[in-house]
């Protein structure tokens, strides 16, 4: 952080009148959680999306075929997969229809199963999207093996 020197908006001159340092963020990007992102042992799934999924029932469905709840899946963004830190094996699912941005991910840190499919609303429109998952979910080794 650095302190901030110059007065812009009369918000600014007050608190510089009443004493009172405002800072300026150097990297924003630090308060956003975006930096070193531990995944903690319980975690066995990483969803990669640009959104927030867990609670569509399309992913409810596919959390428990796998037989995971809440507490053992993470769900992140591309853009925070730069800091996470692993490690413990753990099962990826890059939710995506970029094939460049699910390209940029690889090589993921320590993975048991990588999986890929299409964003949100084709994985719950084409039923092929979800029986090519299902296959390949079926083909991997257990996500739940210690």
């Amino acid at each position: 952080m650095q302190e901030t020197r110059q007065p812009y908006s009369r918000r600014d001159v007050l608190l510089q009148q009443m004493g009172i340092s405002q800072w300026q963020l150097v990297r924003p990007e630090a308060l956003k959680g975006a930096m070193n992102i531990t995944v903690a042992e319980p975690i066995r799934l990483i969803i990669i999306s640009q959104q927030n999924l867990l609670q569509q029932p399309v992913v409810q469905d596919v959390l428990r075929s796998l037989n995971l709840d809440s507490e053992q899946v993470l769900n992140i963004t591309f853009e925070q997969l730069a800091y996470l830190q692993v490690n413990h094996k753990v099962s990826y699912w890059l939710l995506s229809q970029n094939t460049l941005e699910n390209d940029r991910t690889l090589p993921l840190p320590q993975p048991l199963n990588v999986w890929q499919s299409g964003d949100l609303e084709e994985f719950k429109q084409h039923p092929q999207a979800k029986r090519q998952l299902w296959q390949t979910i079926q083909q991997s080794p257990s996500i739940n093996a210690e």
